[in-house]
C-alpha cells in the first residue's frame, strides 16, 4: 500500500515538474552543478590517489629505501639532517648479513647531471649510479641487451658501464650500443648492457640513467665532496617477501641505530621508506587538501539544496488551495508530507544523476586530454547518488512540514 502510495506521489512529483519546467530546470541545474562539483573533486583526488600508487607501485612492491635522510615529498632536507653522518657500503654489508627477513641488498652511490659522450652525440642530462650486481635483482630492474655489471668489474674497478633507454637514444639514434666506447666526463667506458626500459615516476623519465660499477665510482667521485642533491649515497633492500617487510624494517633500524651509535630514546639519523610509508605519507600531506575540496563541494550541494527549498516553498504556496481539498477529501499530514518529499528527492535525484553524468564526462576528458589524472570510482557514484536524496529530504522537510500542517479549511479559502 505504501508502495502504491509513494509511486502516485512520484507520479505526480513529475506532472508538477513538467507543468513548471523552467522553474524546475533552473532547480535541477542548482542541484547537477553541486554534484558535479562533488565529482570533479573526488575524481581528481581519487585518480591523484591512484596515480601516485601506481607510481609508488613501480618502484617495486616490497622495496625498502634508506638513506641519510628523512622521506620525505618536495621538502627539502633540514640542517640536522644535512650534518648527519653518511651511510656506508659497510652498512650495507652488514644488513645483508644481519638481517634475516632481507634477500638482497644494494648500495648505490648517484651522481647527478654527468656528461656522456659517443662520436658527435652527446647529452648532459644523465644521472650517473655506482651499483653492484646486486641492483638488477633488489629493484627487479634487468639488462634487455648484452649484461650486467659482475664482480670481476668490481674487483677490477674497470670502466664499463650500462645505459637506460634515453641515453640509448640520445647517443646512439642509429648504431648498436654494445662494446662501443663512451666518454663520461671525458673518461672512456665501454658500453657491456642496456636496460630494459622503465617508464617515467611523477613525471621524470627513470630511463636516463648511466651505471657503473660502484668501486668504479669511488676511483673517480669518492674523494669529491659534492652536496647533496649533486651526489648521494643510499641503500636499496628486498625482504623475503611482501609479508617480510615490517619485520625487515625492524632488523634494519636496530643494525643501523648500534652501527650508528645512536643512544637509547634518541630519533633515528637515517630514514627508512617502505612503499606503505610513502603511501601513508602522501595520504598526510593530502588529507587537508581533500577535506577543503569536500567542504567546498558540500558548500556547492548546499546552494542547491537552497534552491529546492525556495522552488518548494513557492510549491506549496501555489497548491495550498489543492492540499485543502486532499485533505478535505480524506488525506491525512503524512501523505501531504509524503507527496512534498518525493517532490523534492525527485527534483534532486534527477539533478544528481544528470551531475553525475556531466562529472563523469569531464573525467574522461581530463584524463584524455590533460596531464591531471582522473578517476570516478563505483562508490562515488552510489554516493552522488545518495547525497542528492539527502538534499532532497533535508532541504525538502521543512516546505513537507509546512504543507502538512496547513489547516484545510484555510486552504480551501486560499485564492
Amino acid at each position: 500500500m505504501a508502495w502504491e502510495g509513494s509511486r502516485e506521489a512520484a507520479a505526480i512529483a513529475l506532472d508538477a515538474l513538467r507543468a513548471n519546467k523552467l522553474r524546475s530546470a533552473l532547480t535541477i541545474l542548482g542541484v547537477a552543478i553541486g554534484v558535479i562539483t562533488v565529482t570533479f573533486m573526488v575524481s581528481i583526488i581519487q585518480g591523484l590517489n591512484r596515480a601516485f600508487a601506481e607510481q609508488i607501485e613501480s618502484l617495486g612492491s616490497n622495496t625498502i629505501f634508506i638513506s641519510k635522510f628523512d622521506p620525505s615529498f618536495g621538502r627539502p632536507p633540514t640542517a640536522e639532517e644535512r650534518q648527519r653522518k653518511d651511510l656506508t657500503v659497510e652498512d650495507a654489508e652488514a644488513i645483508a648479513r644481519e638481517a634475516k627477513s632481507v634477500v638482497s641488498v644494494a648500495p648505490v652511490h648517484r651522481k647527478l647531471s654527468v656528461s656522456a659522450r659517443y662520436l658527435d652525440h652527446q647529452t648532459d642530462t644523465p644521472a650517473l649510479l655506482g651499483v653492484t650486481p646486486a641492483y638488477e635483482f633488489t629493484l627487479s630492474q634487468y639488462v634487455g641487451r648484452g649484461r650486467f655489471i659482475t664482480e670481476f668489474d668490481m674487483s677490477e674497478r674497470s670502466n664499463v658501464c650500462v645505459l637506460a633507454q634515453d641515453v640509448v637514444r640520445a647517443l646512439f639514434p642509429f648504431d648498436e650500443p654494445l662494446d662501443k666506447e663512451v666518454r663520461i666526463d671525458g673518461r672512456p667506458f665501454r658500453v657491456i648492457g642496456v636496460m630494459e626500459p622503465l617508464g617515467n615516476f611523477f613525471g621524470q623519465s627513470r630511463d636516463n640513467t648511466i651505471l657503473i660499477p660502484l668501486a668504479t665510482f669511488d676511483k673517480y667521485y669518492g674523494g669529491i665532496d659534492a652536496p647533496f642533491p649533486e651526489t648521494l649515497f643510499f641503500i636499496i633492500v628486498r625482504p623475503r617477501t611482501r609479508a617480510d617487510v615490517a619485520n625487515a624494517v625492524d632488523e634494519i633500524t636496530d643494525i643501523l641505530r648500534r652501527r650508528r651509535q645512536v643512544p637509547a630514546g634518541a630519533p633515528n639519523n637515517f630514514g627508512i621508506s617502505t612503499q606503505d610509508s610513502l603511501l601513508d605519507f602522501y595520504n598526510q600531506l593530502t588529507g587537508a587538501t581533500a577535506l577543503v575540496l569536500t567542504a567546498i563541494s558540500f558548500v556547492a550541494l548546499a546552494i542547491g539544496g537552497i534552491g529546492v527549498m525556495n522552488i518548494m516553498l513557492v510549491s506549496v504556496t501555489e497548491r495550498t488551495r489543492e492540499i485543502g481539498i486532499r485533505k478535505a477529501v480524506g488525506a491525512r499530514r503524512r501523505d501531504i508530507l509524503r507527496q512534498f518529499l518525493i517532490e523534492a528527492v525527485t527534483l534532486t535525484l534527477i539533478g544528481g544523476l544528470a551531475g553525475l553524468i556531466v562529472g563523469e564526462v569531464a573525467s574522461l576528458l581530463m584524463n584524455r586530454y590533460s596531464p591531471l589524472p582522473a578517476y570516478v570510482p563505483l562508490w562515488a557514484i552510489i554516493v552522488g547518488i545518495g547525497i542528492s536524496a539527502l538534499v532532497g529530504i533535508g532541504f525538502g522537510l521543512w516546505p513537507a512540514w509546512k504543507a502538512a500542517r496547513l489547516d484545510p479549511v484555510e486552504a480551501l479559502r486560499y485564492e
